[in-house]
């Protein structure tokens, strides 16, 4: 008995193991694994195995109580390996609208006229939607048959079988198709889809090699058609097939629809014949605006220099469409011609005209810039400051240093904004000098970062802000006060030395300069200093903004210190907090460090 059962559970074991044991009893909603192992075993052994799978599904499909879903996934693995054996098979699912779909696409995959024969012999009796699918599958295989049986359906009151028959002969391809195309007829309401199904049939058929017989049909529907999309394919249709390109675009352009004049302008980019660019700037002058939006764009992906003149008359257009699509033309196609145009946009504050001068690669335009910025108009100084700079045009930087000491805000201002990241080392010198001149804090400030990007090629922070803290401290304490604050940008420890310094032994304002600066410190290489002026500082406000740099510094993941010295840190400057709150605060980061919830 014990043997007996052991054998059993063995048995079962193996049959878990076969997933076509269990693709019968498959279903979507269950965890069955057996489509995935089919589906690897078909793919790891290639062709090789689709015969001994095929005979295997094969065998189960034949069993009258699977599931649907089984009969789903049989039918998927069939279209991948199917062989004239599971034709019939299939039909007999075809019959059934619920698995019809699934085994018609099958049938569609497998290769050989037999399955054509059978699909053609199964339309023939087919209804409803079994026969719409027999239908699209016929037109997917491109059966030369089926253009004679879907003419037969043309005059069907059946609406759907009509607008699937006509979609089927523009697919199919073929001579039959093609001529029952022209020569059916059909109610009003589907010619539109007949012209559209024409025009796909005739580049079926152009594309097999019959482009003589297609470029009547699409030079017929190009000058007679009224349906847009049939006439604008049959327009591609010729552009794409026929002799003479060059001619077919200007017909196009001169079309008084204006989406095919649209087209006609996309399509000249990639006509290399001679002549395109000339047809273009003729059409621009009697197009509408959106055509002539077009025109532009087609000229500048042309590269076409001899579309200037059109450029010119588009920046004075009254229409911002085709004023603004020639802005954007002239960074490919400008030249001078176009510069007093965009320059006189850019100084009312266009920004795409400023963009355009930044990038045109006219001949001079850089002199033609540079000479600019000594002009009286303070607007034209302005704007020439902001195009020369995006154009990194090092030759004008020494006048930005002249100009970043005009006795003229916006100037001065500019020139200032344009230095930041322009500027580099060998600038310092003359930075630190402006910086003593300027008495605008708001200005100071800039000038100041400037300076820290004109040191950017120092990559070592610590070691850059000491390189203008050497230069700062030959001048004025006011120029320091200035410098000191970028001690926090680097964080480093030589800086840390410059600022404990000044804590002992600098000025009343030079000390809170630097007291300032160690609040917004970066790195806990200052913990410890901030931490004494806690414990040490009599000055209130001082103390609370001290510890909030420590909590903000210990709190941070970046920070190396242990977790006991945190704490210790912590424990140390909760006893000086006075109010509430910041006993709070220090309590919370606490809190937070024993919890291990730190801040990025």
């Amino acid at each position: 008995m014990l043997v007996a059962l052991t054998c059993s559970m063995v048995m079962n074991t193996f049959a878990d193991d076969n997933p076509y044991h269990e693709l019968g009893r498959f279903d979507f909603d269950g965890t069955s694994s057996a489509p995935a192992m089919i589906e690897k075993e078909i793919r790891d052994g290639g062709q090789a195995v689709y015969k001994q799978v095929e005979e295997k599904l094969l065998e189960i499909l034949a069993k009258p109580d699977i599931t649907y879903a089984c009969k789903k996934v049989i039918c998927t693995d069939l279209a991948m390996i199917g062989s004239k054996a599971s034709i019939n098979p299939l039909l007999s699912l075809l019959a059934d609208e619920k698995t019809s779909d699934m085994a018609r696409l099958a049938l569609e995959s497998i290769p050989g006229k037999s399955v054509d024969s059978a699909l053609v012999k199964q339309l023939r009796k087919a209804t409803g939607k079994t026969q719409i699918g027999i239908i699209q599958s016929l037109a997917a295989r491109h059966n030369s048959k089926l253009a004679n049986i879907l003419e037969g359906y043309m005059g069907s009151g059946n609406a759907d079988l009509v607008k699937s028959s006509l979609r089927a002969l523009g697919r199919v391809g073929g001579d039959e198709a093609l001529k029952v195309l022209k020569t059916v007829k059909v109610a009003e309401e589907y010619r539109d889809l007949k012209d559209v199904a024409l025009m796909e049939a005739a580049y079926n058929v152009a594309a097999d090699g019959g482009r003589r017989k297609a470029l009547p049909v699409f030079d017929m529907e190009f000058t007679t058609g009224a349906h847009l999309p049939a006439v604008i394919a049959a327009f591609n249709g010729s552009l794409q097939y026929g002799t003479d390109p060059v001619s077919i675009i200007g017909k196009g352009l001169k079309d008084p629809r204006e989406e095919l004049a649209m087209a006609a302008a996309q399509s000249s980019v990639e006509i290399k014949e001679k002549g395109v660019d000339e047809i273009l700037c003729n059409a621009f002058h009697s197009a509408t605006p959106a055509v002539q939006v077009a025109i532009i764009r087609a000229l500048a992906e042309r590269g076409a220099r001899t579309g200037v003149p059109v450029l010119k008359k588009a920046l004075a257009s009254a229409d911002k469409r085709v004023q603004g699509e020639a802005v954007s033309a002239c960074e490919k196609i400008g030249d001078s011609t176009v510069f007093n145009d965009l320059f006189a946009m850019a100084v009312s504050g266009d920004a795409a005209a400023q963009q355009a001068l930044s990038k045109m690669n006219a001949a001079d335009i850089n002199g033609v810039l540079a000479g600019l910025l000594d002009n009286d108009d303070p607007s034209k100084v302005r704007a020439a400051i902001m195009v020369l700079r995006s154009r990194d045009y090092q030759a004008v930087l020494p006048k930005f240093l002249i100009l970043a000491e005009s006795d003229k805000t916006d100037i001065r201002v500019s020139a200032v904004q344009a230095l930041e990241g322009f500027a580099g080392e060998n600038e310092i010198p003359v930075l630190v000098k402006l910086l003593e001149k300027n008495k605008n804090a708001q200005e100071q400030d800039k000038i100041a970062m400037v300076l820290w990007r004109a040191a950017r090629s120092i990559e070592n922070e610590d070691s850059r802000f000491t390189r203008l803290w050497n230069d700062a401290a030959k001048g004025p304490e006011s120029t320091r006060c200035l410098i000191l604050p970028l001690a926090s940008a680097a964080s480093g420890a030589e800086s840390l030395k410059v600022v404990t310094g000044i804590m002992a032994s600098g000025s009343d304002l030079m000390k809170e300069k630097a007291a300032r600066t160690l609040f917004k410190w970066q790195s806990d290489n200052a913990v410890k200093t901030l931490a004494e002026m806690v414990k040490g500082t009599n000055d209130t406000k001082h103390r609370i903004l001290a510890m909030q740099a420590v909590v903000r510094i210990l709190t941070d993941k970046r920070c190396s210190l242990a977790k006991g010295d945190k704490l210790a840190i912590l424990n140390e400057i909760l006893s000086r907090m006075e109010r509430q709150e910041d006993k709070q605060a220090v309590e919370n980061a606490v809190k937070r460090i024993n919890d291990g919830i730190l801040k990025k």
